[in-house]
């Protein structure tokens, strides 16, 4: 099925029957729907443009784990490289060798937390928008069918004429 643009809905056009419907009224409606989509449309390219900027903070985010990691990694082997010399120096600095890669660790931790955090957050934004873009295509479903329940209950302009007579 082909996508149909806001335009291609505001300049369709329809042949005319003898028992058609009122042009007036169909450009109105066709009019109103061509606008609920373009709404729809921009509403969906600013969920996406924010979807993107999202997943390019994760990836920002991912990038300073990798780079935390490969720290922690190198200071780890910088830790064990230190203690190896510093038994022949002495106590006192394979004392400082372990209490810096402490700190190290748990400033990478305390970091690691807060990515997972951040990760959490952005979850919690993308259902929400999952759960308003949901809300809309409801409620456009909705519209729909109210449309089409309406188009049942619509009489023919001739059945109304011939009540009319009827009653006289």
């Amino acid at each position: 099925m082909q996508r149909l643009s806001p335009l291609e809905i505001q300049k369709q056009t329809f042949s005319k029957g003898f028992k058609g419907y009122s042009v007036d009224e169909v450009r109105a409606y066709l009019h109103m729907v061509a606008e609920e989509i373009e709404r729809m449309v921009k509403e969906l390219d600013r969920l996406s443009r924010e979807n993107a900027h999202f997943r390019e903070e994760l990836g920002e985010h991912s990038e300073r784990e990798r780079i935390l990691k490969e720290t922690l990694l190198s200071a780890q082997k910088v830790s064990e490289e230190v203690k190896a010399n510093a038994r022949k120096e002495g106590e006192l600095i394979v004392k400082d060798a372990e209490l810096l890669s402490e700190r190290l660790i748990s400033q990478a931790m305390m970091r690691v937390g807060d990515l997972e955090r951040s990760i959490q957050e952005l979850k919690i934004e993308r259902k929400g928008a999952r759960n308003k873009l949901q809300t809309l295509l409801d409620t456009f479903q909705q519209l729909l069918a109210l449309d089409v329940e309406q188009e049942v209950n619509e009489q023919p302009i001739t059945a109304m004429f011939r009540k009319m007579h009827e009653g006289k």
